[in-house]
């Protein structure tokens, strides 16, 4: 039976451990499709500059996009040639990127389409430039404070080595095995979840706030 709750334990251990690598891929996904987004809308102003409309240039990122962006647009280029509404098929690009950057291209593209406006090339330059600018100092910051997420999982992981370490030897493994030891277990893996929360979140940057998040109108 203690033998049985130690492996409970490590089994703990072992899916809290899948669950971190797991959401570190998402945030290397979602930070691949971040640092996409200043090739997309340089594309985008290209394309309009060359004389295509727009919804020609969303649907070329399907082709010449970036690889992280291009299913996103696949989809959208599937919806304007099934027939759906412009204004709709932007509402589904809206929801499917759910990121700040592609709300205001919307946006700027939405109006544009709707009332005209000679601007439009010059609003998506100037978000370019400013979705690269910050892109670089995001980058600069998590490179000098990436320390602190390196001793968050060297901090997290190095005791519970340590204690695989002991289990091989039969006085620790029968002192792990009573009572006190089993209760020092938990209360070390309820710290480990703590600190590593928080050490984590303290090196995380602020996520830009979506601002345009209402459905556009057809109207």
């Amino acid at each position: 039976m203690r033998d049985l709750l130690v492996w409970m334990f490590l089994s703990f251990l072992t899916a809290v451990i899948y669950f971190i690598v797991k959401k570190n891929r998402e945030k290397k996904a979602a930070q691949n499709r971040a640092n996409a987004w200043p090739e997309a809308l340089d594309l985008v102003i290209s394309s309009l500059q060359s004389g295509a409309s727009i919804t020609e240039s969303l649907s070329n990122l399907a082709n010449v996009g970036p690889n992280s962006l291009r299913l996103d647009f696949a989809d959208f280029s599937t919806n304007m040639a099934s027939g759906v509404k412009f204004e709709m098929a932007l509402n589904k690009l809206k929801v499917k990127f759910a990121d700040p950057i592609s709300d205001q291209l919307c946006e700027a593209l939405y109006f544009a389409a709707k009332f005209g406006s000679r601007n439009t090339i010059k609003v998506l330059r100037e978000l370019s430039e400013y979705v690269s600018a910050d892109l670089s100092v995001r980058a600069e910051i998590n490179t000098r404070f990436g320390w602190i997420k390196n001793s968050a999982n060297l901090a997290a992981l190095a005791p519970w080595l340590l204690f695989l370490i002991l289990r091989t030897q039969i006085n620790a493994r029968v002192a792990y095995q009573q009572p006190f030891g089993q209760f020092l277990m938990a209360i070390g893996v309820l710290a480990t979840l703590i600190a590593y929360y928080w050490m984590n979140r303290i090196a995380n940057l602020p996520k830009a706030k979506r601002i345009f998040t209402l459905a556009l109108s057809d109207k």
